[in-house]
């Protein structure tokens, strides 16, 4: 078993399981596991096409190495001289030889799981979904069915919106609010939180960002006026 290990390698395959908190329920109900993996797939497209290169090679392998392991699955070809009786060691013997049996990866799965929390972090809604590498394919084909930057498939569109605008968590609108003195940047209004939203300065449809940089606080007027021009 040892001289076979050493003949075949494998490539590690490196993981791509999604996890990501939400505080805020509306966003959590209206963003699924699919369009987070979209949104995923947009940004790692290129690891995971080589990562499943990397499978099918293992995948190739493994079936050679796996034939070869049948050929020596062989047990209790000794002479019991020893005071353990032979169904012992031979029980000894298949426990080593599975446990020394390589175990590659060679299927692609992403599983994507959603929750929603309390602001004090006490999760109280989850979901979740195991994509296989067809899906994944296809869903990489539809990401890259575009004219320059503009996404053909607009269901696609759609799903990487929904995924950015649901960054803005709960915990982050209310640092935004705090940094900018809970007062709109444009016209100055201060109302709190009653008449105050996050805006993106450059707004998503433009690849703007869910980051404090690209974020700032308006009033409802100042932010549909905004959108108005946008």
């Amino acid at each position: 078993m040892k001289k076979l290990n050493d003949i075949y390698s494998f490539y590690t395959i490196n993981n791509f399981d999604s996890n990501y908190v939400y505080d805020n329920e509306n966003y959590f109900d209206i963003i699924s596991c699919e369009d987070y993996l979209i949104y995923i797939l947009n940004e790692k497209q290129d690891s995971i096409k080589k990562e499943i290169k990397c499978i099918e090679f293992n995948k190739k392998k493994y079936k050679n190495y796996y034939d070869e392991i049948l050929k020596i699955k062989k047990f209790g070809a000794y002479q019991n001289k020893t005071k353990f009786n032979k169904e012992s060691l031979i029980n000894i013997e298949k426990k080593l030889f599975y446990q020394n049996i390589k175990k590659p990866v060679i299927e692609l799965n992403i599983q994507v799981n959603l929750c929603c929390s309390r602001l004090n972090g006490y999760i109280y809604k989850k979901k979740n979904e195991i994509f296989s590498k067809e899906q994944i394919l296809k869903l990489i084909a539809r990401l890259n069915n575009k004219n320059r930057t503009f996404f053909n498939d607009k269901a696609i569109w759609d799903s990487l919106c929904r995924v950015e605008r649901g960054k803005v968590s709960n915990k982050l609108r209310f640092q935004i609010y705090a940094r900018d003195g809970y007062k709109c940047k444009i016209c100055g209004q201060d109302d709190e939180y009653k008449n105050l939203e996050i805006d993106h300065i450059k707004p998503i449809s433009k690849g703007g960002k869910s980051t404090p940089d690209n974020l700032q606080t308006l009033c409802k007027n100042c932010n549909k006026s905004k959108d108005n021009i946008y």
